[in-house]
């Protein structure tokens, strides 16, 4: 079985066709069944891809034993698991590794990480959500949590563990239902930071392809108030693959996946995440977006923070901390530049709004 997403020639050349497929991430996905022509035009970007996919693989069995061996149960998650849904597993590109950490020691694994040769871009603070560790070109991000903090989501992911099994030690898997659910939790995190690409639909419908009864994630995704989101994904993904005919939201999606590709871009997340902060306003999004930003709340500082678990009352340090790092020059600069929203003007915000709709977000 081939998996081949079809770019509909009535919206772009051959020129811009090869522009989608590098911003997409399906190089990988479709080389093979390129003419020699388009296939001379990307071999050393091909080459360079399939290098890496085989890099990350050797890395990250590496990484999942040595946690493994201190401990602490590990999962490997994202394009890791779903390019073995692909007919050849070196057909889906990964960005990165992913893994999740149960319990999270953080002291743990940065020295784990660096005992085998990663190096890591924090030091005393641990992120929210995931910490990154870099070796050559493979960048690793060892998750603490798969969800923000929707309390219906967080007792899901606390009843995942529940269900998980384990397939080597303290290496587990999650349960097929529950490896969807994570998938679509997941994917309308990133379609809310305005990113939607063709890898991430062809994974949603080899995803759905696999599943053999819907009724408990839809069970699942209902309580999680996702369910229109998830039937809108579907369908797009039977559009895209050539299953069913376009309609009205799928072509808005896809319009959007040409323009933005699989990383979007930093006007598409800004105007994303001032969308999702405020759809009444785009001056009320930005005011929302920007103090949200700036000003975290007492959980997600002792995330980042780890020593006010034991020390509490250093918070108004850590709050200080925080801020000068925002406004100075220092290695937040990238968060300083997120949160100008000059460029975001309305009709950008308007797009933002109708994508949303069609996503049923």
């Amino acid at each position: 079985m081939e998996i081949i997403p079809e770019i509909p020639s009535e919206y772009c050349s051959s020129d811009e066709a090869q522009r989608i497929i590098s911003k997409n991430g399906i190089l990988l996905t479709v080389y093979n069944s390129m003419s020699t022509s388009d296939q001379l035009c990307f071999e050393q970007q091909y080459y360079s891809e399939l290098k890496l996919s085989i890099q990350q693989e050797y890395e990250g069995d590496k990484i999942l034993n040595e946690i493994s061996s201190v401990g602490l149960k590990c999962i490997a998650l994202k394009g890791w698991e779903l390019k073995n849904l692909y007919p050849r597993n070196n057909m889906r590109k990964m960005a990165d590794i992913d893994i999740l950490i149960n319990p999270y020691d953080y002291e743990v694994i940065k020295d784990t990480m660096q005992r085998i040769g990663f190096s890591c871009d924090v030091s005393e603070e641990s992120s929210w959500k995931h910490d990154n560790f870099v070796k050559g070109n493979v960048t690793v991000e060892i998750h603490k949590r798969l969800t923000d903090d929707s309390k219906d989501i967080q007792a899901w992911e606390q009843n995942m563990w529940k269900t998980a099994t384990s397939i080597k030690d303290n290496i587990y898997e999650m349960s097929f239902v529950d490896y969807m659910v994570f998938h679509f939790v997941h994917l309308r995190k990133d379609f809310l930071n305005g990113k939607i690409g063709l890898r991430r639909i062809v994974d949603t419908w080899l995803l759905h392809n696999r599943l053999e009864d819907e009724t408990e994630i839809r069970k699942i995704l209902k309580s999680l108030g996702m369910l229109t989101f998830y039937e809108r994904m579907i369908r797009l993904s039977q559009v895209t693959m050539g299953e069913e005919t376009i309609d009205d939201n799928s072509e808005i999606m896809l319009k959007h996946a040409f323009k933005y590709g699989i990383f979007g871009t930093d006007k598409a997340y800004k105007a994303g995440r001032i969308a999702s902060m405020s759809r009444q306003s785009l001056l009320l999004g930005k005011i929302k977006s920007f103090t949200a930003a700036v000003f975290l709340p007492y959980k997600r500082m002792k995330a980042h923070f780890p020593k006010l678990k034991k020390w509490p009352i250093l918070l108004p340090y850590y709050w200080i901390k925080r801020i000068i790092r925002v406004l100075r020059n220092t290695r937040m600069s990238d968060n300083k530049a997120r949160l100008d929203y000059s460029g975001i003007d309305q009709s950008t915000y308007d797009e933002m709004k109708l994508f949303f709709e069609a996503g049923g977000v």
